[in-house]
């Protein structure tokens, strides 16, 4: 029977020679089992730190493709917002558009109302019941009625038989009775219009009678042919050429 032989393990020795004067030796036995060991450990250490890394690494990439997801998205949402608030800003400016006509024709309607309000109570008729003509004034010899400039009045010589007449709808104000100067009628019309009638006739009209357009104020006879006629708003006289309504 074969004699069993038993290999010989291995050792190592790490000689440390020091350089000084007394030449100190020193040495290290290392047996190579530990070294196998601390080598296994080493690697089992390296293995493990490099699957970290790479799990880390995983998780990094794995976080960076959710960012870029979510970064991706966000700018969907801004590019949709954007849009959305270039489509309101359009609107809004249609509303404005739309409101600054609407605000002007509501504008012209009011000015077109005023308008109406400020003419609905204006002396438009013509202060003779029958045909007249304006009398030239500034003859030497011209005895008659005179017009009153600061009144800008006017003065029409009517034909006998035909009547003075209100001008519009009113309350007569004032009535004075012709002597040495002639009748003078004052007709309230509202709204600040006011008229006035000057002739030599007896007035047939009193205070505070109310009267229409076409009312007889005076009768036209022989000696009272020439009638005075003025217009005012608010105390401020008025051409009654530009305001008088000759229809026919």
């Amino acid at each position: 029977m074969a004699s069993k032989r038993h290999k010989r393990k291995t050792g190592y020795t790490i000689m440390i020679v020091s350089d000084s004067v007394e030449k100190n030796q020193k040495k290290i036995h290392i047996n190579t089992g530990i070294l196998s060991i601390v080598a296994f450990v080493l690697l089992v250490v390296a293995i493990c730190y490099a699957e970290y890394t790479t799990i880390l690494m995983h998780g990094a990439t794995e976080r960076s493709e959710t960012y870029v997801g979510e970064i991706a998205r966000l700018q969907r949402e801004n590019e949709e917002l954007l849009s959305a608030k270039e489509t309101l800003e359009k609107q809004v400016a249609n509303l404005n558009q739309t409101l600054s006509q609407r605000e002007e024709q509501v504008q012209m309607q009011e000015e077109t109302i005023q308008a109406a309000v400020e003419t609905e109570n204006m002396p438009k008729g013509f202060p003779v019941s029958g045909a007249a003509q304006i009398k030239e004034t500034g003859a030497e010899d011209d005895t008659g009625l005179q017009p009153e400039q600061a009144r800008k009045e006017i003065i029409f010589i009517a034909a006998v038989q035909t009547n003075v007449t209100a001008t519009g709808a009113g309350t007569v104000l004032e009535v004075k009775e012709a002597g040495e100067e002639p009748a003078n009628v004052s007709i309230d019309h509202g709204n600040g219009y006011v008229s006035m009638y000057r002739n030599m006739g007896e007035p047939k009209v009193a205070v505070g009678s109310q009267v229409e357009n076409g009312t007889a104020i005076f009768e036209i006879g022989e000696g009272n042919a020439e009638i005075g006629y003025s217009v005012s708003k608010d105390g401020n006289y008025l051409d009654p050429m530009e305001i008088i309504e000759i229809k026919g």
